[in-house]
């Protein structure tokens, strides 16, 4: 059915949104982008954990779990390395989280056809 949306749709677009659920699905996490927003440039792993009143190692694992999603950047200085977000890939990763809530809606709703026919 060229067109219709069904539940079994769903779980493709959960299966490519996954990265994006496991890396933000941490309260953690949560905070490190929010404090990367919030930064006017790249952070240290130091930086960051001393602003989440968190170890180093355990900071260098969010860390690595939202490189690993794409959504943060590092490049090295010196010895530090600095984090910072990955907004030019945002579109591209964001998009599947939306196509998922499109079709949630949709499918929840009963219409089952998605906008504009496609």
């Amino acid at each position: 059915m060229s067109g219709s949306i069904e539940a079994r749709d769903v779980l493709a677009l959960f299966a490519r949104t996954r990265p994006l659920f496991t890396a933000l699905g941490d309260e953690r996490r949560q905070e490190i982008v929010v404090h990367l927003l919030e930064s006017a440039e790249p952070r240290s792993v130091g930086d960051i954990a001393a602003h989440l009143e968190l170890s180093q190692p355990a900071t260098s694992h969010h860390l690595k779990i939202l490189r690993d999603a794409d959504l943060l950047t590092v490049r090295r200085k010196g010895t530090l390395r600095l984090y910072d977000l990955n907004a030019d890939a945002y579109p591209e990763l964001l998009t599947p989280l939306r196509d998922l809530i499109t079709t949630i809606i949709y499918c929840a709703s009963g219409l089952g056809e998605q906008p504009g026919g496609h």
